[in-house]
């Protein structure tokens, strides 16, 4: 197998991107990265890149609101750390004004998550990347949106019990600046 696009390759504590550079890239916004890296796919990575494929994106790129690594999302830091949030948001801004995966579009997953009370950080991160993207011609998709209305996360044991095979899944569009005002009201 073909390694990924790493940022960095290999780390147990931090990832800030992951993906396969393609001629037509879909932009993927998770919560927070888990096992990946540029040798393996885990769960999720594996579902983005099928649902990428399904939806006419033969190249992807990762990158979560906190680049945190754990399969436990209860497990983040309680504290924010505002240096790992800077290099995050670096990230996105570098690889958009680089243009060299041409974005059109973006897909937000991060789920139910980031509501989470001893992570009040997230939504706040959320919004930061957001509001950056906002500069950007960008088409925003979701697979589909949580009860909670937040975009639906991709990971395999989700989309089997409530979305169905991932090979079917075709993206829903979601208004941003509504999503946005929900996000940052409370």
């Amino acid at each position: 197998m073909d390694k990924f696009l790493s940022i960095p390759e290999k780390d147990q504590d931090v990832r800030y991107l992951l993906g396969r550079k393609g001629l037509n890239n879909l932009l993927v916004i998770c919560l927070n990265p888990s096992t990946a890296d540029a040798s393996k796919h885990d769960g999720t990575t594996s579902n983005v890149e099928k649902i990428a494929t399904v939806n006419g994106f033969d190249g992807w790129v990762l990158l979560n609101i906190t680049p945190q690594r754990t399969p436990y999302p209860c497990n983040l830091s309680i504290e924010e750390d505002k240096s790992l949030l800077t290099k995050n948001i670096d990230m996105l801004e570098s690889i958009m004004l680089s243009n060299e995966f041409n974005f059109k579009s973006v897909l937000l997953a991060w789920g139910n998550n980031i509501n989470s009370i001893q992570h009040p950080y997230l939504k706040k991160y959320a919004a930061i990347m957001l509001d950056l993207l906002k500069k950007y011609d960008l088409d925003y998709w979701c697979i589909k949106l949580t009860q909670e209305n937040h975009p639906f996360h991709p990971a395999q044991q989700s989309i089997n019990r409530y979305v169905g095979p991932v090979e079917n899944i075709k993206l829903q569009t979601i208004d941003t600046n509504n999503y946005l005002k929900m996000l940052t009201k409370g």
